[in-house]
């Protein structure tokens, strides 16, 4: 079975220096090594590897200090292994990095059944990606969510004054209230009218926020 040194050679040598370029545009800072694989590359090795079977190594890579290596880790770890003391450890070690790490972190809190515990406690923190996280977990989790159309009601009259990120992940949360949720269809459309234009730094990017009005009409008209 392949061990952390052996996975850490691999991904060293296929370091890609333009895709380390825009990681680090993105946010991804110095402090963390940056190998700069494509999400699917790291899919590849998991797939490859069976690492999904092997979470002690996942917990290892998350715990490094590569953003290569923790993703890959979350990618792989099993979420009902973990204990809400770890989830909180990696809340605490990524909330000041950048939100590759913490959708990641998102993702495998979303696969638990205490998902939504962690998210009432995280959109309350004094930390921006983690009240993002927070965010996110409520959007993935909407069709599950009692709260949805209360926490709509607070993403309208708090997301223009909240920090950035959490700015970006709230107005996710319109929108994903707009598509899902029939009944709130409505009051969707009104909270992405009062909000208005979202501002969010994104780094040295082109990326855009989405206009969520627009983003709703666009995709019930798929439906």
């Amino acid at each position: 079975m392949i061990t952390f040194d052996q996975l850490d050679a691999e991904l060293s040598a296929l370091q890609n220096p333009n895709t380390i370029k825009i990681f680090r545009n993105h946010g991804c800072p110095e402090t963390l090594v940056l190998y700069g694989l494509k999400i699917g590359d790291l899919k590849k090795i998991i797939r490859r590897e069976k690492l999904n079977t092997n979470h002690e190594l996942a917990v290892q890579l998350i715990e490094s200090s590569n953003s290569d290596l923790i993703y890959l880790g979350l990618l792989a770890v099993d979420p009902k292994k973990l204990d809400i003391a770890q989830i909180e450890e990696w809340n605490v070690a990524f909330r000041e990095t950048w939100t590759m790490l913490t959708f990641g972190l998102a993702s495998v809190v979303c696969k638990r059944d205490d998902a939504l515990t962690f998210a009432r406690k995280w959109i309350k923190s004094d930390y921006d990606l983690t009240k993002s996280m927070g965010w996110q977990i409520f959007t993935d989790c909407i069709n599950e969510l009692p709260e949805a159309a209360e926490l709509l009601e607070i993403a309208k009259e708090t997301l223009q004054s909240e920090t950035n990120r959490t700015r970006y992940s709230m107005n996710g949360y319109i929108i994903a209230c707009g598509i899902y949720k029939d009944e709130l269809y409505k009051k969707a459309l009104d909270a992405a009218k009062a909000v208005g234009k979202v501002h969010v730094d994104l780094g040295k990017t082109a990326c855009k926020v989405p206009d969520a009005h627009s983003y709703i009409e666009k995709a019930r008209a798929r439906k």
